[in-house]
């Protein structure tokens, strides 16, 4: 039996799932994410690729010991926007500078005295035009690759030997096949450097960042076979040697091919430590304040992101567990959620008037907003109360992009699907998305929507369905 595999390289997790023609994940593994760099300054987020690549080789290793049939094909997703720079020979030079990374917002040069300055970000954007950024689809932040680029280049910060930068999924692909990295489209646009209407390289926005066009990666089709399993790594996990190993996708796009299928009259939300709202539509597209990002093969998708999400019920969590700290509590956090369910289950959807906006890290577009509460009493401030009201939050926040997108708005939707563990994790987000929209919300029989939308398109590619559309028929939703 052939059995497509994937690989997904999250933020804060690595798992990999072998899917058999059926849509059934026939085998699972994930491990922790243990390559975040300790002790950086305040809004510097980094990993350790050789970390990472470590426990590639653990969770393949792991998959590869009991598969219960021929691996057809290898894909791979992962963490979009980071930044790696590597040598000629693709040696890392810096660590990967992830897509949490906030140096894009601090300020740069003062002209002068009194001048409060201007971010990296600005100073980037400022030296872009309007119609090259339309191009891209999405306005960038903090922690693209063209801003970090534009940041590094301007403080002098590039390593001498830097001859590319690549996203980690790309790389990861390119050590698996001992081949030149590649990219595809879903990635490239993530960069904020790449044209999706004239499908290159925006050379105008290379040069506005004062970054060399050579250092692009090319840009191939998504899911296609860029090389074949190396030796070395063949020793390393098990998989047979040869095995042939497909571009990277962006998680993103993943989770979408992962848990929506082709047709299905429905928007996807994602909530995962962020949130998006997502929909597909045929042609490219712009609409204020949200993205449009390719999908495979050849349509678009609109992207609200940036959103509050798991992060923000974190954040409801960690402060009840400050609380009970100060008082001599010895709090467990997975205690403290049950508690929180139970407690914010008892309380009315409006939480009894209180209001929450849950922006506590602020968005990409407006870096320094923050989450505020609004109508408090004596009696309406309570930990189920609060967390009532920021799960109500994370759902206002996805139906402000949908009420807002007028035409471009799904005529025929009929449901919500849903995914991620934010979701799968918090029943009560779901009754609040279903209060808010009117609309029921399913979910993927499946977790792991990203490495499951990875493995369809691979097996697209590698025999195990004759196409990406039959391949999504195996989906299956429950709710």
């Amino acid at each position: 039996m052939p059995l497509s595999l994937a690989l997904d390289l999250g933020t804060s997790s690595i798992a990999a799932i072998a899917v058999d023609p059926d849509g059934r994940i026939l085998s699972s593994v994930q491990a922790q994410n243990t390559a975040a760099v300790p002790d950086l300054p305040a809004g510097h987020a980094e990993q350790d690729p050789g970390r990472i690549c470590e426990t590639v080789a653990e969770v393949l290793s792991e998959l590869a010991r009991d598969l219960p049939g021929t691996p057809a094909g290898l894909g791979l997703t992962g963490q979009m926007h980071g930044t790696l720079l590597t040598d000629e020979a693709r040696r890392p030079l810096t660590r990967l500078i992830t897509w949490q990374d906030r140096r894009g917002d601090e300020l740069s040069l003062r002209s002068a005295p009194g001048d409060p300055g201007t971010s990296w970000l600005d100073r980037f954007l400022m030296a872009c035009p309007e119609t090259d950024l339309f191009a891209t689809g999405a306005r960038p932040a903090a922690g693209y690759m063209g801003v970090t680029l534009a940041m590094l280049i301007a403080r002098g910060a590039i390593p001498e030997m830097t001859t590319g930068a690549t996203f980690l999924a790309d790389w990861v692909a390119a050590e698996l096949t001992d081949t030149p990295i590649v990219t595809d489209r879903s990635n490239a646009a993530a960069s904020g450097l790449y044209d999706l209407v004239e499908d290159s390289w925006s050379r105008t926005l290379l040069a506005a960042g004062g970054i060399p066009a050579d250092w692009m990666p090319e840009v191939v089709s998504s899911g296609s076979v860029i090389g074949h399993l190396a030796p070395e790594w063949a020793a390393r996990t098990g998989l047979p040697e040869g095995l042939p190993v497909c571009c990277a996708i962006g998680d993103n796009q993943a989770a979408v091919l992962g848990s929506l299928p082709a047709g299905e009259p429905a928007i996807q939300i994602n909530v995962g430590t962020g949130g998006q709202i997502n929909w597909p539509v045929d042609t490219f597209q712009r609409l204020p304040a949200m993205d449009t990002r390719y999908l495979p093969h050849d349509r678009f998708m609109l992207v609200g992101a940036g959103l509050a999400g798991g992060d923000a019920y974190a954040w409801v969590n960690r402060t009840v567990a400050a609380w009970l700290g100060c008082f001599g509590g010895e709090p467990v956090a997975e205690e403290i959620y049950s508690k929180l369910a139970a407690s914010a289950a008892g309380v009315p959807p409006n939480a009894d008037g209180l209001v929450c906006e849950p922006l506590f890290r602020g968005t990409r577009q407006q870096p320094l907003d923050r989450g505020r509460f609004e109508g408090i009493t004596f009696e309406n401030f309570t930990p189920g109360h609060v967390a009532r009201a920021v799960l109500t939050g994370i759902a206002d926040g996805f139906a402000w992009f949908f009420e807002n997108a007028g035409d471009a708005r799904p005529s025929d939707c009929q449901r919500i699907v849903g995914s991620g563990n934010g979701l799968r994790q918090n029943p009560l987000l779901i009754e609040s998305l279903q209060q808010r929209f009117g609309l029921p919300v399913v979910l993927a029989e499946h977790d792991q929507e990203a490495a499951f939308g990875t493995a369809l398109l691979c097996g697209s590619v590698c025999g195990v369905w004759p196409d990406l559309a039959t391949a999504g028929e195996t989906i299956r939703l429950v709710g």
